[in-house]
C-alpha cells in the first residue's frame, strides 16, 4: 500500500503533462511532456494518459522529452486552452422525444412542480398536527392539574 502512495505521489511531483490541440481543418494533436528525470530513472511503472472524449479524430501524438514546452508549443497549448471546448456528438434522441412520464420538451418541470407542491403540503400538514399537539399537552396538563388542586 505504501509503495502505490509513494508511486502515486511521486507521478503527481512528476512532470507528465498532456494537452489536444485542435486544427482548423479538424482533428488535432495530442501532445505528451515527460520529464526527462522519469524516462532516465527507469521506472518500473507504466506511464499512461488517455486521451479525452471530446478530443475527437486525433492526427498524431508528439510526445516531448523536456522540462517545459517548447515556446511555440507552450503558445499553441495556451490558445487552445482558451477555446470552448465542444463535447462530442453522441447518437442521442432529440430534446422531448424521449417518453419519460412528466418530462416535456426535456425539462421535468410538472415533476419538479408536483414534488414541491407535495413538499410545502407536506410541511404544512406537520405543523398543524404540531400545534394540535401541543394544544391537546396544554388541555391535558390543565385537566391534571385541576384534577389534583
Amino acid at each position: 500500500m505504501m509503495e502505490t502512495l509513494i508511486a502515486v505521489a511521486a507521478l503527481l511531483m512528476a512532470g507528465i503533462e498532456t494537452a489536444y490541440v485542435p486544427t482548423d481543418e479538424g482533428g488535432g494533436d495530442y501532445l505528451v511532456r515527460v520529464e526527462p528525470d522519469l524516462v532516465r530513472d527507469a521506472s518500473p511503472y507504466t506511464f499512461t494518459s488517455d486521451v479525452p472524449a471530446d478530443s475527437r479524430h486525433v492526427r498524431r501524438v508528439k510526445i516531448y522529452v523536456a522540462d517545459a514546452w517548447p515556446p511555440a508549443v507552450e503558445r499553441a497549448v495556451l490558445d487552445a486552452a482558451k477555446r470552448p471546448r465542444i463535447m462530442p456528438a453522441v447518437a442521442t434522441a432529440p430534446v422531448g422525444t424521449i417518453d419519460t412520464p412528466g418530462v416535456v420538451d426535456g425539462r421535468p418541470w410538472p415533476l419538479l412542480i408536483g414534488s414541491l407542491i407535495a413538499l410545502f403540503l407536506s410541511l404544512g400538514a406537520n405543523g398543524y398536527l404540531g400545534m394540535l399537539l401541543a394544544n391537546m399537552r396544554a388541555r391535558y396538563l390543565r385537566d391534571i392539574q385541576a384534577g389534583i388542586g
